[in-house]
């Protein structure tokens, strides 16, 4: 556990450059922001929903390493099972999203730069965390965790846990700060 901690460290030092470069540019623009003749992503309802479907896989996640903790090897492989689901339907929303978003990725745009690249980072750790998620899958399906032996699932757990903080954030600053009214 003191590898992910750690490597969780490191993965806030990462996504914090990100906010601070966001916070840089944001503080940059006297004028408002974001830079006129942009349209942000209204935060309803497509981004909502996709908040709430991560932040529901949190809750599966967190409930499936509560059972593995306890022997219940049943539920925990629904909700492991529930939790990858729910981390793709977010996925499948993000690239929906990014798809169909008015707003460019370029350096003429820079609303569209930073928010595709924290949006599109933030991907990428979630198909990680899916990644992850599988082979303890995988693992579990082999017998290798049981309630006294299972730390690679309170590790996926707590990466899991991470991309959900930091989905707050980003939808916070992202969304709801830039269509506000």
């Amino acid at each position: 556990m003191m590898g992910m901690y750690i490597f969780l460290a490191s993965e806030v030092m990462f996504f914090g450059s990100l906010f601070a470069m966001y916070f840089y540019m944001f503080g940059s623009h006297p004028l408002g922001w974001p830079p006129p003749r942009t349209i942000p992503i209204n935060w309803w309802p497509l981004p909502a929903a996709n908040t709430v479907i991560l932040l529901s896989s949190g809750v599966t996640c967190h409930y499936a390493l509560d059972s593995i903790a306890h022997d219940q090897r049943a539920r925990f492989f629904v909700l492991l099972v529930s939790t990858i689901l729910l981390g793709v339907a977010f996925e499948v929303g993000q690239g929906y999203e990014f798809t169909h978003a008015h707003i460019s990725f370029s350096g003429l745009n820079q609303f569209g730069s930073a928010f595709f690249t924290m949006t599109g980072f933030h991907g990428l750790h979630v198909a990680g965390g899916l990644v992850f998620l599988l082979l303890m899958l995988g693992r579990a399906l082999r017998g290798h965790f049981n309630g006294r032996h299972h730390v690679g699932v309170a590790a996926a757990t707590l990466y899991w846990h991470f991309v959900d903080v930091v989905w707050i954030f980003l939808f916070g600053i992202l969304y709801l700060a830039v269509t506000a009214v």
